[in-house]
């Protein structure tokens, strides 16, 4: 079985600011490229740490056409969603070097 790992940092970070976001909770998520069927948007939620439901339905719909294209590669089988690590600040690195 083939698997396909799809990380958003980019997604998400458009969706949610840190400033209302709380940690995440789950670290993947898992869709049958057979049978792609939602994620509970809870879930998601939990997996972004996205407080807000209607952000978290937005989110569910950029994550399932990214599934989607993961989906038509040849040989998918199944999808892993993963949160990806966030880059880290460029002006804490210079004052560390």
């Amino acid at each position: 079985m083939k698997l396909t790992v799809l990380s958003l940092a980019a997604a998400l970070a458009l969706a949610a600011s840190p400033a209302f976001a709380t940690p995440p909770q789950a670290d993947a998520l898992s869709i049958d490229c057979a049978r792609p069927a939602l994620p509970d948007q809870q879930a998601v939620a939990r997996l972004t740490g996205i407080d807000n439901l209607g952000q978290a339905y937005a989110v569910r719909a950029r994550l399932m056409a990214d599934v989607g294209r993961a989906c038509r590669r040849a040989g998918a089988q199944r999808v892993r969603i993963v949160l990806a690590p966030q880059a880290v600040d460029a002006r804490r690195l210079a004052a560390v070097r």
